[in-house]
């Protein structure tokens, strides 16, 4: 008789909500096996990748195989698959995500398809969707493919030393469930991005009267001139760039009308009759015109949201003032050097004035005066009759002074934003306008969590694009599978009013109504199975049983406690 142990942990969890996706079924419906491929089918490698990745925090591909292993009768137990030794080598595993990122066309087909059901499925809200993009950088070599997607560009992780690659993703509210990933050239800019994602959402949906929401590169008249014409509606802030900084101080010093207060439902814990005053702002209708590239004239109408946020306001001056803290500072402490002149302390002065965005700010200026100095001739101590030569010496001062008209001009725009809607003045009012637009967090949560938590795309060992991609796609199947089991948690939370405790480590009695994927499935991580195994049989034992918190996690989550009955008694073929 033999004894082992393996772990059974959150997987039965994991792998339930990737059937309800029916992830198996989509990806074997859209992708079909190259050559002599045997064994498992590219749907059921992509179910145990994905698991993989969920469950031992990697996408590491040479790692699956033996973590397979060491999984292998738990999983077979709760698929139903025969796994076979050779099932998820690494070499399978690039051919697999080669295979589901060579054709972009294809792969956004396939995440139509699977996100399709999943709205239908899991009745997702459809009236908000939120689209932006990240950069990853590796420290691959540097290639010969100009066709790759591995490129010097813009990088949003400070690092334009090397190489990375772009990824774009748009989330549905209220969760921030995925719809759409595309992976993209590292040097490829973000403005031509969101048009074309807008009309992959609108064919996922099957509608256009949902609101895009997206940063200020997606407010190019082309894109919302795009999206009027093809009667959708979005919400964007200005750039900063052009006439924007100009029209806005005019609107802010010189208001239409008098500014309102913005008001937004208290947070979690708040007394629910107290509205919260974070900001004042006001709309105006402004009539919009623009050519296409063929010369054709479209006019529509805006609402521009002219607002202004406490909370940023106070971000923006004391930063200014940090700024000219450490601007002055370092002032203070620049001696000139002897070859110094003007110029180059001048220079240096106004380096140290840009390294801290204060040049607008504080005004420098720096004084040379020159004196004539005898200079002796010969050793010893001089005479009257010693010859000398006189030397100019330069001495420089760097005079600077606050502009306190500037700093003052600065305050009063500080906080303030302009935001565009085509929407119409009943569907979009200044307290939607600013709640719409401070959950667009919904996006940087799922980068969050490919880069700091647990779906980590970095470090990244593949090289060939078609890969990367394929890679890309599967991880967010992986970020879908968490963002669902949040929504599901929290809409049944919801519905009954209800809490949930014990998720917490250290705090065993804090309740929440918005749990997190990872604590739910953390609280799952004592499960084990015991085999032993002789000539005749194999017998299987789940060691521990349910605990009354997982028993409610499996209720608002709508799964059967008996997906955690694994033990079994199988005899052995003596052939």
């Amino acid at each position: 008789m033999t004894h082992r142990i393996e772990r059974i942990d959150e997987l039965p969890i994991i792998l339930a909500m990737l059937k309800k996706l029916r992830v198996q079924e989509i990806i074997d419906k859209h992708f079909s096996p190259h050559g002599n491929w045997t064994g498992l089918s590219y749907g059921q490698l992509a179910v145990l990748f994905i698991t993989y990745v969920l469950h031992s925090l990697t996408h590491r591909l040479y790692g699956m195989e033996p973590w397979l292993n060491q999984h292998k009768t738990v999983i077979q137990k709760i698929t139903g698959w025969k796994i076979g030794d050779k099932d998820a080598t690494d070499d399978r595993l690039g051919i697999l995500t080669g295979c589901l990122g060579e054709n972009d066309e294809k792969s956004y087909e396939f995440q139509q398809d699977l996100n399709q059901h999943t709205i239908v499925a899991h009745e997702l809200p459809t009236n908000i969707a939120r689209y932006d993009t990240t950069s990853y950088n590796v420290t691959h070599e540097i290639g010969n493919d100009e066709n790759g997607i591995l490129r010097f560009g813009h990088s949003k992780n400070h690092r334009p030393d090397l190489l990375q690659f772009k990824q774009g993703l748009a989330v549905l509210d209220p969760v921030g469930f995925p719809i759409l990933s595309e992976t993209l050239a590292g040097n490829m800019a973000d403005d031509p991005c969101y048009f074309p994602a807008w009309q992959r959402i609108t064919q996922t949906l099957g509608k256009t009267d949902f609101l895009f929401i997206a940063d200020s590169k997606a407010a190019s008249l082309e894109t919302r001139m795009g999206i009027n014409n093809g009667k959708g509606y979005y919400l964007f802030p200005l750039p900063m760039t052009g006439d924007t900084p100009k029209i806005l101080r005019e609107l802010v010093l010189n208001p239409p009308q008098k500014p309102q207060s913005i008001e937004l439902e208290p947070k979690a814990g708040q007394d629910d009759d107290k509205l919260r005053i974070v900001g004042t702002g006001f709309i105006i209708d402004k009539p919009m015109e623009t050519k296409s590239a063929d010369g054709t004239v479209y006019q529509w109408s805006e609402q521009w949201i002219v607002c202004n946020s406490n909370a940023h306001a106070y971000r923006q001056k004391k930063s200014l003032h940090e700024n000219l803290d450490k601007a002055v500072g370092q002032l203070d402490a620049l001696k000139p050097k002897s070859k110094d002149t003007a110029n180059t302390l001048r220079a240096k002065a106004d380096s140290i004035l840009k390294k801290h965005r204060v040049q607008d700010y504080i005004c420098l200026e720096v004084n040379e005066t020159i004196e004539l100095v005898k200079k002796y001739k010969g050793k010893g101590r001089p005479t009257q009759n010693t010859p000398y030569e006189m030397l100019e010496v330069r001495h420089l001062d760097l005079q600077y002074c606050l502009n306190e008209d500037a700093i003052e001009g600065y305050k009063k725009l500080a906080g303030w934003r302009i935001y565009v809607t085509n929407t119409a003045a009943e569907q979009m009012t200044l307290n939607q306008s600013a709640q719409y637009y401070r959950d667009e967090y919904l996006v940087e949560r799922g980068f969050h969590r490919f880069k700091k938590g647990h779906i980590p795309v970095l470090p990244l060992f593949i090289r060939l694009p078609e890969r990367i991609k394929g890679l890309m796609l599967l991880l967010t199947i992986a970020l879908q599978i968490l963002t669902l089991i949040e929504f599901v948690s929290r809409k049944e939370l919801s519905k009954s009013n209800d809490s949930i405790a014990g998720l917490v480590p250290g705090n065993p009695k804090m309740k929440t109504k918005k749990p997190t994927a990872e604590r739910l499935l953390s609280a799952f991580d004592n499960f084990h199975l015991l085999i032993e195994e002789n000539r005749k049989n194999v017998k299987g034992v789940v060691v521990e049983g349910l605990s009354t918190l997982q028993k409610k996690i499996l209720s608002i989550l709508k799964l059967p406690e008996t997906i955690f009955n694994l033990s079994f008694n199988d005899k052995i073929n003596a052939t």
